[in-house]
């Protein structure tokens, strides 16, 4: 391996870990989506038996497809949740995110026999249950990378089977528009089947008309820009029939439903595993049609309402397979009940508050049901050793190196949230980068409150440019012998300059950085080193988990 490559080796891992990160949430999205439009199904079907009006009415289906759709963003977007999963090329641990007692008062600092009695509380029987549910866990979380793996490679060949049924589809369409005779406006007005109305709104908008030998349906074709596709055999119809019939479709025109149309064939090509989508979508098309029927009935006798319904027979009797489609599985005889209706049942105010209340609170639940993903890439070996001063920072100063861990100060610190949990001890390898972790780890959820372990001085509050920015925002604090870093905070509550006591409050927990899931990243530096931080708090090893102890454990005894 040659000396060039090796400075670029952190890098590639860090690509790694953010590729399977990406691919754990993807897994995560279309379990979510398809939760999500599972629910939406029974909801609705349910509601629907309640207020058939629903069945009738376009938004509320496109509406529910948007809900299903929004469902799988949610593992892609921050947010505060009660698990958390830390993820890594080859191993994946799931983490309990509550909190641990460790300071009943979160503004008084704990001194050491404060943080050995609070030790001593904990048994060896309870260390050994969080070791065999953290175990459990554990052997979950190591399988998440392979599923999301498979479930990647299943997605893949599936999206590119629909794909390519939306592009013959398209491609079908295309050779019928090219075959197809574009009607002049001399030819719709000798037509007879357009009134004077449509005409002008015809030539005002641009719509072109289209004729075809193919026995289809009378249809639009396209989404943005649509054009109106009439069949010959509309010609054996009566002038009244293919006004009425020419209406309908230029309703559709109006209101847009080709777009609708489009936006719900988009989906059903993204999410093709998921089922529900297309029931939506089939309930949305039967809507547009009942909508257009009405729109183009209303006012008129039963006589003419017979004549729709007998145009209507004669065109599904005519149509080949390919124009069966624009019925989109709606059977006659329903279609034909409701037109002898004078209007499409009301939908309530309450049945729409209903509707919509409970698509939120499935979006919502679905939000508060998704645990976070986190990958934790400590600094890179081969990062630029300074610090760039940024707006609420200090001064420029050199980074410091790694160094044999620090004899204790007389005065310990006190801990830097209110419920400690360590999830990751400071020299430890991991497969993420080929240098030891740099700091600790604390689980914590966004915007947990993070204080000052020491009074001290703030050197740096702000964007830390250090590392290429890999810890995000974040505090430096001088204690005198030492300098203490809280990395990837949310937001920061201090000023460089400023003087703080042990305790206070200087911002709160966060992801930014290279940090993508929620946590407290703590270091030590002492004569410009980077030193262990542990040394400085009384029993620490009582507030972390069985694994980070374990993994630990191993590598020390691989070392010695």
């Amino acid at each position: 391996m040659s000396g060039a490559y090796l400075p670029e080796l952190p890098q590639l891992l860090e690509r790694l870990a953010l590729q399977e990160l990406v691919a754990a949430k993807w897994l995560l999205a279309c379990v979510g989506s398809a939760a999500v439009g599972l629910a939406a199904w029974l909801l609705l079907n349910g509601a629907a038996r309640l207020w058939p009006a629903l069945r009738t009415r376009r938004g509320v289906w496109l509406a529910a497809q948007g809900v299903v759709a929004a469902a799988a963003l949610l593992p892609f977007l921050p947010h505060p949740a009660q698990t958390s999963i830390t993820l890594a090329p080859t191993t994946i641990a799931m983490v309990d995110a509550t909190p641990s007692p460790l300071a009943d008062q979160p503004n008084a600092a704990p001194t050491a026999n404060a943080w050995a009695l609070a030790a001593a509380t904990t048994t060896e029987d309870a260390t050994s249950e969080h070791a065999s549910s953290d175990d459990a866990a554990s052997a979950v979380g190591r399988a998440v990378p392979l599923m999301a793996a498979i479930w990647l490679l299943i997605y893949a060949v599936g999206l590119t089977v629909a794909i390519t049924r939306q592009w013959q589809a398209r491609r079908m369409w295309r050779k019928l528009r090219a075959t197809a005779q574009r009607l002049s406006p001399a030819d719709l007005q000798a037509h007879g089947a357009f009134t004077a109305g449509q005409l002008r709104e015809i030539a005002q908008r641009k719509l072109t008309v289209l004729r075809t030998d193919v026995p289809i349906s009378p249809m639009l074709l396209g989404a943005r820009r649509p054009c109106l596709l009439l069949p010959a055999h509309l010609d054996t119809l009566s002038t009244a029939q293919q006004q009425m019939i020419i209406a309908h479709e230029l309703h559709h025109w109006r209101v847009r439903d080709p777009l609708c149309l489009a936006i719900a064939a988009a989906l059903q090509t993204v999410f093709w595993f998921n089922p529900t989508l297309r029931w939506m979508a089939k309930q949305m098309e039967w809507a547009l049609e009942l909508s257009c029927d009405q729109h183009v009935l209303a006012g008129r006798p039963q006589h003419q309402r017979k004549q729709y319904a007998a145009s209507l027979l004669q065109q599904w009797t005519t149509m080949t397979p390919i124009g069966v489609a624009a019925f989109n599985g709606a059977t006659i005889a329903a279609r034909i009940r409701h037109m002898q209706k004078d209007s499409l049942p009301a939908l309530s105010t309450a049945a729409a508050w209903f509707t919509g209340g409970a698509l939120t609170a499935l979006l919502a639940a679905g939000a508060m049901l998704q645990p976070a993903l986190a990958t934790n890439i400590p600094p890179s070996a081969g990062s630029a050793p300074t610090v760039t001063a940024t707006p609420g920072s200090a001064a420029a100063t050199p980074a410091p190196t790694t160094a044999s861990p620090a004899a204790p100060s007389t005065e310990p610190w006190r801990a830097p949230l209110d419920k400690v949990r360590v999830i990751s001890f400071y020299g430890v390898m991991r497969s993420v980068l080929p240098t030891p972790h740099k700091g600790i780890d604390f689980a914590a959820t966004k915007g947990t409150p993070v204080h000052a372990v020491a009074g001290g001085t703030i050197i740096s509050a702000g964007h830390l440019a250090e590392n290429d920015g890999r810890y995000g925002n974040a505090v430096i604090i001088d204690h005198g012998a030492q300098r203490s870093l809280y990395a990837h905070l949310n937001s920061i509550n201090v000023k460089a300059g400023q003087q703080v006591q042990a305790g206070q409050l200087i911002g709160a927990v966060g992801q930014t950085g290279f940090a993508t899931g929620p946590h407290l990243h703590l270091e030590m530096r002492q004569n410009g080193q980077i030193v262990d931080p542990a040394p400085m708090f009384a029993n620490l090893d009582a507030y972390a988990t069985p694994r980070a102890l374990k993994v630990r454990r191993q590598q020390q005894a691989s070392k010695g």
